[in-house]
């Protein structure tokens, strides 16, 4: 009996010796391609779940543009905070919030908040291009807002132009989310 325990001890070694030495024998460049091979289907699944993800939000007009950078009509950017900055639509409503981390504005947060209703919502859809280009027109109490906005299929990079009732336009720059995954901070609204 204790020659048979024996035995079964030295070939669980040996097989574990064995398997260990048939991952040694696996060369740097083969290494590294299996490795770039792993990230590749990661960074797929990962675009595939994004782009699920977004298309639904879209589609039920339940997102929000957290944006990142602001620029206005004349090209001019500026780095912005964007719990602060945001463009959200729930369902027929939308909200437009520019802000600022000092001051104190209108809406408590150093800018400006305005909620309206949307009147139009329209989503164009480029499968070639993998991208959205989406139209709201938003009255509010400060009046009409036309809103385009493009996006790519895993909203990273979202790009929208607000414009009002006069020459005056404002560009946000930045991601494209659910509402239920956004972290934005939403002042007080403008009447």
């Amino acid at each position: 009996m204790k020659n048979l325990i024996i035995v079964f001890i030295l070939f669980f070694t040996c097989s574990i010796i064995t398997a260990q030495e048939t991952e040694k024998k696996m060369t740097r460049k083969e290494r590294r391609a299996l490795e770039k091979e792993q990230k590749e289907a990661e960074q797929k699944l990962y675009e595939e779940q994004q782009s699920a993800l977004i298309k639904l939000a879209i589609d039920s007009a339940n997102w929000v543009l957290e944006a990142d950078m602001l620029f206005d009509r004349y090209g001019k950017s500026v780095n912005v905070s964007s719990t602060l900055n945001f463009i959200g639509v729930t369902n027929k409503y939308a909200t437009v919030q520019l802000g600022r981390n000092s001051g104190i504005g209108y809406n408590g947060v150093g800018g400006v908040t305005v909620d309206g209703r949307v009147t139009k919502y329209e989503v164009d859809y480029n499968e070639k291009k993998g991208t959205y280009f989406i139209v709201l027109i938003v009255s509010s109490s400060l009046g009409t807002f036309d809103i385009r906005m493009n996006t790519n299929n895993t909203g990273d990079m979202v790009d929208a132009t607000i414009k009002g009732n006069g020459p005056q336009s404002v560009r946000y720059n930045g991601r494209l989310l659910p509402t239920t995954m956004s972290s934005i901070y939403k002042g007080t609204p403008i009447f």
